[in-house]
């Protein structure tokens, strides 16, 4: 669990400065939010294999970095996405 709070948080970093780079098409949100893409078949392959005693190898890990970065990544760039939304409300 110590291992994850800088996983999240790097994360959350990262989606907020992507969060800001590019216009406010809807094309860029696509690309923004494409790493969600990853998040099933992260689960997919923690859901079929041993993961829980220590098995599965670099999949595991993978999938686990994914899922973990997904809880910082996705909610920052949907949060700054909304804060763009409305700044340009405003104009």
């Amino acid at each position: 669990m110590d291992a994850a709070l800088p996983i999240v948080t790097i994360a959350a970093l990262l989606g907020a400065i992507i969060g800001f780079v590019g216009p406010l098409a809807w094309r860029w949100q696509l690309l923004r939010l494409s790493p969600a893409l990853l998040l099933p078949v992260a689960l997919h392959v923690l859901q079929h294999t041993s993961w829980i005693f220590g098995g599965g190898g670099g999949w595991v890990t993978a999938a686990l970095l994914v899922w973990v970065g997904s809880l910082g990544y996705l909610p920052a760039v949907l949060a700054i996405a909304v804060l763009r939304w409305m700044m340009w409300r405003q104009r």
